[in-house]
């Protein structure tokens, strides 16, 4: 198996807009290095908006439970 890390990306973070229910809006500008990177990772031909907030979301949920782990030591 292969674990050698995947390059790092600046994602800017443009805008967060609060929601009523708690949630929260994020609107990020990516390079176009990293589209076509995500896009090889991914497995995809063109830009998938919907596949690229999943994969926000589940490493944003990694890193906060990374981080509880580190604090808990």
């Amino acid at each position: 198996m292969d674990k050698t890390k995947d390059p790092k990306f600046p994602l800017e973070v443009l805008k967060i807009t609060d929601n009523p229910d708690g949630t929260a809006d994020i609107n990020l500008d990516v390079s176009d290095e990293f589209q076509a990177w995500f896009k090889e990772k991914q497995g995809l031909k063109r830009w998938s908006k919907k596949r690229f907030e999943q994969w926000v979301i589940k490493s944003l949920k990694l890193y906060k439970e990374n981080s509880n782990e580190d604090d808990q030591s």
